[in-house]
């Protein structure tokens, strides 16, 4: 079992375009979401039902892990309007150990649609909203052993977020 890093990086605005059309999130969309999320991770989390991605997903809606960021959360669709990919963003995760900063709450694809860029496109959306709407930093938390997720965020200038520690 390994534990979890927090990442950090600036905000900023991208130039380039994005090579697949994406829209804002919608709580129309939280029953593809949560099955979307129950399905990315399905695999590596035998204790996750559907309806605890469910519970989780609507649990992001109603505020309960932080304020929702609806307009800096970007899905991709299908061409046949299937959501494939999202990033959910909150304007700041609860819990004291973590950056006063917004946070990606989640980043996931359909397994039949990874390797395409779509999570990067996501995540540069994302920062390129928060950007925009003021906020310099954006953090989120990986397990420590997701290679793949940690060279998408190294990719995207994250580092390592130490807290501060007044005591030392």
């Amino acid at each position: 079992m390994s534990g979890t890093i927090t990442l950090i990086a600036q905000t900023s605005e991208t130039s380039s375009t994005n090579p697949v059309p994406s829209r804002q999130v919608t709580a129309e969309d939280i029953p593809a979401l949560s099955e979307l999320f129950f399905q990315a991770y399905d695999a590596s989390s035998a204790a996750m039902s559907k309806d605890d991605a469910q519970k989780i997903i609507e649990g992001v809606f109603d505020g309960e892990f932080g304020p929702f960021l609806p307009d800096a959360s970007p899905v991709i669709e299908d061409e046949d309007g299937k959501v494939i990919a999202a990033a959910i963003v909150l304007e700041q995760r609860k819990g004291d150990d973590l950056p006063k900063a917004p946070y990606l709450f989640e980043l996931f694809t359909a397994s039949s649609h990874r390797r395409r860029g779509l999570a990067e496109q996501l995540v540069r959306e994302a920062m390129t909203k928060l950007y925009n709407q003021g906020y310099e930093e954006v953090s989120l938390r990986i397990a420590e052993d997701n290679s793949a997720a940690l060279a998408l965020y190294l990719t995207l200038d994250f580092n390592r977020w130490v807290p501060y520690n007044d005591d030392v």
